[in-house]
């Protein structure tokens, strides 16, 4: 069985992961790295005889994983197993492959235009790429601020996670839940009057 989400608007993919989670709990996370692990998953046979439950993520945003994963979209399909695949940045046309093989697809795209420079702004921030950083918040700065905490927020998780699970990663455990509150307070902040979100998104990507 397989379920899509897509997109990076944060109240749409917050109800749609909750809804995701109503399945049970995720079993297991496939990077693009362990891409080569999801044929054996989809036959994988659960050994308490449930289903196991699996993450996919940003299999098809790297070109290492994306073909494997299109050629294993209708197995995953037919499978026993859950299949969640999570693609925050995806295109139109892999929007449209995922929606023919998908029970449900979960749309939390935002406007087309601002995905392309919040998500160069994204892997640029993750990356610790301050040169880049700072050219990629230039070409974004003028969007609303919810698009760009969305997609700063999402791909920073996803770093997170890499680190708890004990992943080579630039960023510490510390350095981690540094940044996550600051990006979790900055649109609260925000929605009080107490600051200008934009203003301190600025100030936590040109920190790192």
């Amino acid at each position: 069985m397989l379920y899509s989400i897509v997109g990076t608007h944060p109240l749409l993919r917050e109800k749609a992961l909750k809804e995701l989670a109503s399945l049970g709990e995720v079993t297991r996370y496939v990077y693009s790295e362990q891409v080569v692990e999801l044929e054996h998953l989809i036959n994988a046979e659960n050994l308490f005889g449930g289903i196991d439950i699996v993450s996919c993520v940003q299999l098809l945003d790297h070109s290492s994983s994306k073909e494997t994963t299109l050629f294993l979209l209708e197995r995953m399909m037919q499978s026993r197993n859950i299949f969640i695949i999570d693609e925050p940045f995806a295109d139109v046309h892999k929007v449209n492959k995922l929606a023919k093989v998908s029970k449900k697809l979960f749309d939390a795209r935002e406007e087309k235009k601002k995905d392309d420079r919040v998500f160069l702004l994204a892997n640029a921030f993750v990356r610790k790429d301050k040169k880049e950083s700072w050219l990629a918040w230039m070409a974004v700065r003028d969007l609303e601020g919810e698009a760009i905490q969305g997609a700063l927020w999402w791909k920073f998780m996803i770093t997170w996670q890499s680190v708890l699970e004990g992943r080579s990663s630039q960023w510490t455990k510390e350095e981690c839940e540094k940044v996550a509150g600051k990006l979790l307070r900055a649109p609260i902040l925000a929605h009080k009057g107490e600051v200008d979100l934009r203003v301190e998104l600025e100030k936590i990507v040109l920190e790192v």
